[in-house]
């Protein structure tokens, strides 16, 4: 434990969290796994076939990544503006049946302005270009928002939303700290299919769970029980039973354990006994500050959290409740659902061997009805089916030093004028002295772990991505909830630096010695743009390559 904290450790001079976490008593929480070892092996086996034919694969990577190059190219005709692609698809955990989420970086007071010259120009894409643009639609919430369908596969746009790249940056480098041949990111994948298909109890735009908010339970659950956990499917057992009797009257959650209601604002964490987290409250205490744009003032206690029916802490935004989509009647059936799916999940790992894999199968029913025949619903070619012994080739490694790249730059572009030039080189060398530190994670060592009803046809909208306002007023019973993307925009100052995260010598030395100069943060914004536009051209070309492959074996259980 200590050598992981050693490892993540990022220097700081100050924290930018609202709130601090704190160690008070513990609470003992879930039941042990039903069956043991070699039964596991079995089951974990039978899952990773039914993961394998809804997980992203190569091809539907590249199927949603011309949908991004499309995109691009209507907005790159316009001067001074980027866009970049957040959440699930970039952090490769998207469902077949998921949602593209862009956000468009625009200068100061060109945002609307802007806004409705891309809303006329997806129009007129209606019914003409071959990516078949259908259901374009404004939202006029607090974050404005545009809605449409590009081949079929919903895509939701929103503009200056560098909260959305923050939670990217977070949940990628957590992976990467996890490693087990992305225990994470394919435990969020299994865990969102049982939600969406099976239970559907995921989708913020229908009041229900957000897929960030269901990232960050399932963070919680590897965090806590990481030294039991032999796969994707005992953390997706370990989630129902867990969060299905946790008393959501009296706390909410956090990465770091669950907190007492009545003692926010103030965070005060309570560690289950027995368990010793991956993630100490130090680790998590840096990536608020490293992802967060520096800033001349620390937020203060101003901001409060607001209590819904579920409530789920913001690891990098303290005051943000990533469960506040949730209304009090899907409460009620989100709860319902956590523990329907524990008892029968629990009765199907009590089954003896073949049994239970058939059985294992049919709880996945909807899922596999949806996506197993032989056709994905973000592909348009044939694709290998369930039950064949093969599958499509998938890559679930993201770019972590690309996503920290766009992060700094949309912090810089649009609001670079608050910020010092010496706040800006200090936060840029806090990040470069622990570099190597953040790229040793690559090193993990990767480890195999140990039909019903289908969805109705029609207008599909993804598993719902939320955007909340983020503005710094207090929470008041008036609130009301809006659709967009999943994270809001925090007021703050920004940085500049390159992709690779090297500090110009003309910025500053490592004496401290302020001499930044506006024109260099311009400097660096072109190499910045120029870095992340031929990184995202290489990961396309290399997808093409291994695609050649077609396909892969696997073993059956």
């Amino acid at each position: 434990m200590g050598d992981i904290q050693e490892r993540l450790s990022v220097s700081s001079s100050s924290s930018s969290s609202t709130c601090s976490l704190s160690v008070t008593t513990a609470q003992p929480k879930a039941d042990s796994l039903p069956v043991d070892g070699e039964f596991w092996m079995i089951a974990e086996e039978r899952a990773r076939e039914i993961l394998n034919t809804i997980q992203p694969a190569i091809v539907s990577d590249r199927s949603r990544n011309e949908i991004i190059d499309y995109v691009h190219t209507l907005i790159k005709s316009h001067d001074g503006i980027e866009v970049f692609s957040f959440g699930s698809v970039p952090l490769k955990t998207y469902l077949p049946d998921g949602d593209i989420d862009l956000t468009v970086l625009t200068k100061r007071n060109m945002e609307d302005e802007f806004f409705e010259k891309l809303y006329d120009t997806l129009k007129s894409e209606e019914g003409k270009s071959e990516f078949h643009v259908t259901d374009v639609q404004f939202i006029p919430a607090q974050v404005k928002v545009i809605k449409c369908n590009i081949r079929s596969i919903a895509v939701d746009i929103s503009f200056n939303q560098t909260a959305g790249l923050r939670a990217l940056c977070f949940l990628e480098q957590v992976d990467q700290l996890f490693g087990r041949d992305h225990l994470f990111k394919r435990s969020i994948i299994l865990t969102k299919a049982w939600c969406y298909y099976e239970s559907r109890i995921l989708g913020a735009n229908t009041g229900l769970i957000s897929t960030y908010a269901l990232a960050v339970l399932v963070l919680y659950i590897i965090n806590l029980f990481h030294a039991s956990l032999s796969g994707p499917l005992a953390v997706l057992y370990k989630f129902l039973d867990y969060y299905s009797s946790f008393d959501w009257s009296n706390y909410c959650i956090t990465v770091g354990g669950p907190v007492p209601i009545s003692s926010l604002p103030e965070l005060v964490a309570s560690p289950e006994n027995g368990h010793e987290l991956l993630l100490d409250e130090k680790f998590l205490r840096d990536c608020v500050e490293l992802y967060n744009a520096p800033t001349k003032t620390v937020e203060t206690n101003g901001l409060e959290f607001p209590i819904r029916h579920l409530n789920i802490v913001d690891p990098l935004k303290h005051s943000n409740n990533l469960g506040k989509s949730v209304t009090k009647g899907n409460f009620k059936r989100i709860m319902h659902a956590f523990t329907l799916g524990a008892r029968k999940l629990r009765d199907v790992l009590s089954l003896p061997g073949e049994t239970m894999g058939w059985r294992l199968e049919k709880f996945f029913g909807s899922s596999l009805e949806r996506n197993g025949k032989g056709q994905r619903q973000d592909v348009n070619d044939p694709v290998t089916a369930f039950g064949t012994g093969r599958s499509e080739l998938s890559e679930l490694s993201g770019d972590f030093e690309a996503y920290y790249g766009r992060l700094v730059y949309g912090q810089m572009y649009h609001s670079h004028r608050d910020a010092s030039g010496w706040d800006v080189v200090r936060h840029l060398v806090s990040y470069k002295k622990n570099e190597f530190n953040l790229r040793s994670l690559n090193g993990s060592t990767s480890t195999q772990p140990l039909p019903l009803q289908s969805l109705t046809n029609g207008k599909r909208r993804g598993t719902g991505t939320y955007i909340p306002n983020m503005g710094q007023q207090l929470y008041s019973p008036n609130h009301h909830l809006e659709s967009s993307a999943e994270a809001g925009e925090e007021n703050g100052a920004s940085s500049c630096c390159e992709l690779s995260g090297q500090v110009s010598t003309s910025c500053a030395s490592l004496k401290g010695e302020e001499c930044v100069k506006p024109e260099t943060c311009s400097n660096h914004t072109k190499k910045l743009v120029d870095s992340v536009s031929s990184s995202g051209r290489v990961k396309k070309e290399n997808g093409k390559e291994e695609e050649s492959k077609s396909s892969q074996t696997l073993n059956g259980s």
